[in-house]
């Protein structure tokens, strides 16, 4: 089989040219996208770019809930399994030096139980009972707080973007009003674009904000109860103890 060195020379540079041609569109079009979100977000206005900013929060807080909503992270095997054995054992001291050294909810939950009998000099299931709902309860209501953010952004988003398309609205019918002659499409569809494009922004960023709030609401209650649950177990385990130790 003959090989011609002229076919083969434009053969080469149809092949570069091809290619060549390729990177160019696809240069284009990624200028081309490019272009399009600035022009989105230069028609939407400070209303868009504070739905943009409120979308960043809930990104942050979404992969800090992701994190910081887990098992191991408010209730520690290894604490677990330290605060067990002196629990076992019916030692108050070591039960409070343990929650001392993990910060964990549940090891405030059990300190608090501790502190109460240590003051009160004696063991009444129903006081220390009493103290792990209480403590319990203010470690809850501060979780419950964090997760509160997300649902004020989808809350906070819709209106905001609803904020932008009365804005939109007015600076259209503005045009109209300083429009002699005749009506400007360009000044008119400017309005329309901040209006339509806030609403859709804001609605996008509301319900996904709202999903993830229903998500994370679902894991969150979960995680305390079984906290509550593990506390109260403890301190009924170190009861039971600390009173057969008892001459």
């Amino acid at each position: 089989m003959s090989f011609d060195s002229n076919s083969g020379g434009k053969w080469w540079c149809g092949l570069v040219c091809g290619l060549f041609a390729t990177a160019v569109r696809a240069e284009e079009a990624v200028a081309s996208e490019m272009v399009t979100l600035d022009s989105i977000m230069t028609a939407g206005g400070w209303t868009l770019r504070l739905i943009m900013l409120l979308s960043a929060v809930a990104l942050f807080l979404t992969i800090y809930f992701l994190f910081s909503f887990r098992s191991s992270v408010l209730l520690p095997r290894s604490f677990m399994d330290e605060i067990g054995q002196a629990a076992e054992q019916g030692d108050l001291v070591r039960l409070k030096t343990i929650c001392g050294d993990h910060p964990s909810p549940a090891a405030r939950t059990i300190a608090a139980a501790a502190e109460q009998v240590e003051i009160s000099g004696q063991v009444d299931y129903f006081a220390v009972r009493d103290a792990v709902e209480d403590e319990g309860g203010r470690q809850a209501g501060a979780l419950w707080q964090r997760l509160q953010y997300l649902l004020d952004i989808a809350i906070v988003a819709p209106m905001l973007g609803l904020l932008g398309t009365v804005l939109g609205m007015l600076r259209s019918f503005a045009d109209l009003q300083t429009e002699i002659g005749g009506v400007n499409p360009q000044t008119l569809s400017q309005g329309v674009a901040q209006a339509l494009i806030t609403t859709a922004g804001g609605l996008i960023v509301g319900i996904m904000a709202m999903i993830l709030y229903s998500v994370f609401r679902g894991r969150l209650a979960g995680l305390i109860a079984g906290m509550e649950e593990a506390c109260n177990r403890i301190m009924r385990l170190f009861i039971n103890n600390f009173w057969k130790k008892q001459p």
